[in-house]
């Protein structure tokens, strides 16, 4: 598995743990709903400001979007 692929898979985890659908999560981080599921499926590579509204989106330290 990718370094991209676990951040994905772990994105994945949190937004379910969290009860949001793409959609929801998406507008919750104002992000597109594409690009989430192009980051949930290990094919995009965020940048660090996007990882930083990933993790506020979801309330979870950034440190636990790759563990």
């Amino acid at each position: 598995m990718t370094p991209e692929q676990q951040f994905g898979k772990n994105v994945r985890h949190w937004r379910k743990e969290r009860g949001f659908s793409q959609e929801e999560f998406a507008e919750r981080a104002k992000l597109h709903p594409t690009y989430v599921s192009g980051i949930e499926s290990g094919s995009r590579n965020p940048t660090v400001k996007v990882i930083i509204r990933i993790a506020v989106a979801l309330d979870v330290k950034v440190g636990e979007l790759f563990e």
